[in-house]
């Protein structure tokens, strides 16, 4: 029997139950026994209730009760990658303002977890309704997720999936698959007789995770390549902080190959041209990440080849859109969203750059 008038006050007289008790039934707390939760389930199911989502938003809104944690790498300057997604983030947090939403932004050095470890400590003394965050660190992301879970916390992370101790959402690109992309383009324009190089950032673990997968990846493509083992790759790891230069192999190697293949595995392939130029460093072929202004201008330029695009604004974007829809409606369907790798050549960038912003 169906009953579209039924309200919360109806059901639990049914269920003979306090309000609140349905309440934590309906949204799936804890502190109802058992027995009782599955009376409350099968009654909404016998009556066919609805909850009234508009009621249950208006409630939050006026009582201004979800508020977001967003812990970001720090951007560095303003054509930083991490102003993307925390762009995605407020345009997402404006729109729900409305609605009761609100955000408070912690920020990390991407290249120390001892800072996101201390981000995590302050977060938790404060109470939020959801996280957004990155997987950038292995076991920090696990004390987090742990926290987490203790509080009955959703989290969000952006930009890279890894394997973590317990199940989490993710908004990102596949980087292993972005990395054979790469490999695929390059080696389109390059060949068998040019050598390839690979630029990772190093953080104080070692290589990030994403710059990891999308190497990986990149050498998967050349080794199901025949006669593969004449194809040449050396990979340059970069610490963020220190100034870029070339290696003295690098200069030797451009003297002695027919053409560079240069995969850049972020979003700072802005480095490079200069930098090849002054060394007179011509035959090349780039790829990198991202819409970056100063990526963007080289792109246009022909001193990028092409930009791997993992629409940075719309992660941060659908990571709020998706943890408001979990939070009022109590639906995961958003919370994981695999965003495709889109190829951004000089041609077609502005119409990438208009997506972007509208």
């Amino acid at each position: 029997m169906e009953n579209d008038n039924l309200g919360i006050k109806d059901l639990a007289k049914l269920a003979d139950v306090s309000i609140g008790t349905v309440d934590r039934v309906l949204n799936n707390r804890s502190g109802v026994a058992p027995a009782t939760r599955e009376k409350v389930l099968q009654l909404i199911k016998d009556t066919g209730y609805k909850k009234n989502l508009m009621a249950s938003r208006l409630k939050l809104a006026k009582n201004n009760i979800i508020k977001f944690a967003v812990l970001s790498p720090i951007p560095r300057n303003e054509h930083s990658y991490w102003n993307l997604p925390l762009q995605g983030i407020k345009r997402a947090i404006k729109e729900l303002n409305i609605m009761g939403v609100s955000a408070k932004y912690f920020f990390f050095n991407q290249l120390n977890h001892q800072t996101f470890r201390e981000q995590i400590d302050i977060i938790f003394q404060e109470e939020f309704s959801a996280l957004i965050t990155v997987p950038f660190f292995e076991y920090e992301s696990n004390t987090l997720l742990k926290k987490a879970k203790e509080k009955n916390i959703p989290i969000v992370f952006l930009d890279t999936e890894r394997e973590l101790l317990f199940s989490s959402n993710f908004i990102r690109q596949n980087s292993i698959n972005a990395g054979l992309v790469a490999g695929r383009l390059l080696h389109g324009v390059v060949g068998n007789e040019g050598t390839y190089v690979i630029v990772n950032i190093l953080n104080d673990r070692g290589k990030q995770i994403n710059n990891l997968q999308r190497e990986s990846g990149f050498r998967d493509y050349f080794k199901n390549l025949p006669n593969n083992e004449k194809i040449n790759h050396f990979t340059i790891n970069h610490p963020l902080e220190d100034e870029f230069d070339l290696l003295p192999e690098l200069k030797k190697l451009a003297k002695q190959s027919k053409a560079l293949g240069i995969f850049v595995t972020n979003a700072r392939s802005f480095l490079l041209p200069n930098i090849l130029k002054e060394n007179n460093i011509n035959d090349y072929h780039l790829i990198g990440f991202d819409l970056n202004n100063k990526n963007i201008d080289l792109l246009k330029s022909g001193e990028i080849d092409f930009l791997i695009s993992q629409k940075p604004q719309y992660q941060g974007y659908a990571a709020v859109k998706g943890l408001y829809k979990f939070l009022t409606e109590d639906d995961k369907s958003k919370l994981n969203i695999d965003i495709p790798v889109e190829i951004v050549v000089k041609e077609n960038v502005n119409y990438y750059i208009q997506s972007e912003t509208v």
